[in-house]
């Protein structure tokens, strides 16, 4: 009976180790793609931006140039 026990209990264990190295792989890959997944969202909000400062220049520019033809509206 004792030995019996101890196979079970060699069973179990060899079970949850397995079960706990699938468990390690699995966490190692959802972090990579964590990582991977947050370098890009940083990329995206980098590219937001840049975009955002070229939208105020151009806004800036465009009212330059409408500040300049309005001046030559009232000129005539």
């Amino acid at each position: 009976m004792s030995l019996e026990l101890f196979e079970v209990l060699e069973n179990r264990l060899e079970q949850i180790l397995t079960q706990y190295q699938t468990l390690k792989t699995d966490n190692a890959s959802l972090l990579k793609s964590l990582q991977e997944k947050e370098q890009a969202l940083k990329e995206a909000q980098e590219n937001l931006d840049k975009i955002g400062r070229e939208r105020e220049l151009v806004k800036q520019r465009i009212d330059q140039l409408l500040h300049k033809l309005g001046s030559l509206g009232a000129e005539t």
